[in-house]
């Protein structure tokens, strides 16, 4: 995969293009008029990277780094760096077969600034890790302001789509979002107060979100029993 890969012609599937282009479309025109040249790169590597991947629900990949790159555009985001990264923070874990240098290249070869992979390394997790390695992974973002607003709104958008998941992994997720993510947001609106009012509201929204979850997954297993 090279630098002219973005330049290459793709055919993209249509009817997913339909589901997302409004979203696309706004945060293309909101980084064109900004000025947020890192922003436009990643937002056409995430399309092309996602291109033929859905959620559980059925729904293009693509909608959801989009939703949460909209989210922290909708609490005045502006950052570069921020917006690239949540357009790009589910790559190194779900594109991998795309990115055969382990992902360096989203530096090295498309133009990106390192600091864009960083931040998504430190967002990036692996499947079955114990409590005490998700403790580790999670305190270690702690001291990246730019990653906790990226985790925090992706958590609040996986939040209102765990319908389409497992009861055991539903419940699997709402615990972690009380033992790791409200706790993330707590220390985030004491630790970073030029964003405190946004970290609040997160952190509202996903408790809020957390606890209509629980509730459903409650009387779902109840009456299941």
């Amino acid at each position: 995969m090279g630098t002219n890969t973005l330049k290459e012609k793709i055919t993209f599937n249509k009817a997913d293009t339909e589901v997302y282009a409004k979203t696309y479309f706004f945060i293309k025109g909101y980084a064109t008029g900004v000025g947020l040249p890192q922003t436009l790169i990643a937002l056409a590597l995430a399309r092309r990277l996602h291109e033929g991947q859905y959620r559980k629900d059925g729904s293009p990949y693509l909608i959801h780094p989009l939703k949460v790159c909209s989210t922290l555009i909708s609490y005045n985001v502006r950052d570069d760096a921020t917006l690239a990264a949540a357009l790009l923070h589910d790559v190194l874990e779900d594109c991998m077969d795309k990115l055969p240098q382990g992902g360096i290249e989203l530096y090295t070869e498309y133009n990106l600034d390192k600091e864009v992979y960083d931040i998504v390394s430190l967002l990036t997790k692996h499947s079955g890790m114990s409590d005490d390695e998700l403790c580790e992974h999670f305190e270690t973002m702690l001291h990246n302001e730019k990653a906790c607003m990226i985790k925090l709104s992706d958590r609040l958008h996986n939040s209102g789509t765990l319908y389409a998941l497992k009861p055991e992994k539903i419940k699997k997720y709402v615990r972690e979002t009380d033992d790791f993510l409200l706790p993330i947001a707590s220390y985030c609106v004491n630790y970073y107060p030029e964003h405190a009012n946004m970290f609040s509201i997160l952190k509202s929204s996903i408790r809020s979100m957390n606890r209509a979850m629980s509730i459903m997954i409650d009387k779902f297993t109840g009456e299941q029993a």
